[in-house]
């Protein structure tokens, strides 16, 4: 039966139980009905036919939507039948697409890229655990805004984490554009977003007296984070490329440690010489695995957060029972700056100090890099044996000092 439906009409109807199917016509829109169930639930439905085959698809139900909403929704689902679009497939892809949300596609994230691609990925999974998910890990990945990006930015700007804000962000743009990489989204919310905080340039340079202390602490810490920490202030290497260290990459015959290009920064291999007391420091290591810095030796060693918390406490009695303030804010990439810049006042040359770095840019960079291929093992060998020579000179003339500490690293012999 058909006849023009009416809110007075539909409000009125109830459910035939001698029909498989209770759907009451519109005479108004062809093919829109009123599907009647015997919970009582009234659901506007259009019927149609694509490639031949008889079709019915639900718009929505009554009390959610009027009988206005429901022709003009019908209208629009008509002409897009007539365009050789199929609604319920249209709606099909659009739902498996919803499945999608922020956590699920993060997690596909973290197996498929970051864990392969970023030394750092624990980093990243801990930013996103920490005040991403929280905030936005339940909704469709198609469904963040621009908004929702801005309001967790402002809250990490909030409790004064203001280079963490800026490293979220990083964060959240590089996942994000995986999504539209893999075809999840087709625009970034995180577009065109500015960061949070003015980045500044860090020039902090540890002084030779908190080298000592740096050092005696992660003495008194042990391996592997402590033994980690020393074999960063005398190589002023990276640490990603220093954690992911493996026995095999060393030789102890040329005393030369050659870290893979696929581990490195510039993405090209680079060659470490090893003054004597970086390979003390080897041998003092253990062989738990593969890896020389492991809490296990199956993986590289991980436990940053804790283990820096801990050698800032060593620090901070050190300096106490001398009398005196703890030390000023740092982190270990500073370790490398405060060696280069060691290395440059012990009258190393800049291109040996950038060989040293592994440098991409800087003296030897262009035109020049191209065609000088030059490694400067011998060169970059005697500048870390010279900031060798310096570290031992200060820990020596420490360890007659009247404001010495306990915990003083053994002479050569």
């Amino acid at each position: 039966m058909t006849e023009k439906l009416t809110k007075k009409i539909i409000d009125s109807f109830e459910f035939d139980s001698s029909v498989s199917k209770d759907i009451r016509w519109d005479s108004e829109i062809s093919g829109l009905g009123l599907r009647i169930y015997e919970s009582g639930k009234k659901s506007f439905i259009l019927s149609y036919r694509q490639n031949g085959t008889k079709r019915l698809y639900t718009i929505g139900q009554y009390g959610n939507i009027t009988l206005e909403q429901a022709r003009e929704l019908s209208r629009k689902r008509l002409g897009e039948i007539a365009d050789g679009k199929d609604p319920l497939i249209v709606r099909r892809l659009s739902r498996k697409k919803n499945e999608w949300t922020v956590k699920k596609a993060f997690n596909d994230f973290l197996k498929r890229y970051a864990k392969t691609h970023n030394a750092y990925w624990e980093e990243t999974e801990r930013k996103f655990k920490k005040d991403i998910l929280p905030a936005i890990g339940s909704r469709p990945i198609d469904e963040v805004t621009k908004e929702d990006i801005i309001k967790i930015l402002d809250k990490v700007m909030a409790r004064g984490s203001r280079i963490m804000a800026n490293r979220m962000l990083a964060a959240i743009r590089k996942f994000f554009n995986w999504c539209i990489e893999r075809d999840l989204i087709k625009f970034s919310p995180a577009y065109k977003i500015s960061a949070p905080a003015k980045s500044i340039s860090r020039d902090r340079v540890l002084s030779d007296r908190e080298l000592i202390d740096v050092w005696n602490a992660s003495l008194s810490i042990g391996y592997p984070f402590g033994n980690l920490v020393r074999f960063l202030m005398l190589t002023a290497q990276r640490r990603g490329e220093v954690t992911n260290m493996e026995w095999d990459q060393y030789n102890p015959k040329t005393k030369v440690w050659t870290i893979p290009r696929e581990n490195t920064k510039s993405d090209r291999q680079h060659e470490v010489p090893l003054s004597e007391m970086v390979i003390v420091i080897l041998e003092k290591s253990r062989h738990l695995g593969n890896f020389v810095f492991s809490s296990a030796g199956t993986k590289p060693f991980e436990n940053f957060t804790r283990s820096q918390n801990d050698l800032h406490k060593h620090i901070k009695k050190i300096r106490k029972d001398r009398g005196e303030p703890n030390m000023l804010l740092w982190r270990l990439h500073d370790l490398r700056r405060t060696a280069a810049s060691g290395m440059a006042r012990l009258g190393v040359a800049p291109h040996v100090i950038e060989k040293t770095l592994n440098h991409t840019s800087g003296i030897i960079s262009g035109v020049a890099a191209v065609y000088n291929r030059h490694q400067y093992t011998k060169e970059v060998g005697e500048a870390l044996e010279l900031w060798d020579s310096h570290m031992q000179k200060i820990l020596e003339d420490n360890s007659n000092d009247k404001i010495k500490s306990k915990f003083i690293y053994p002479k050569k012999a």
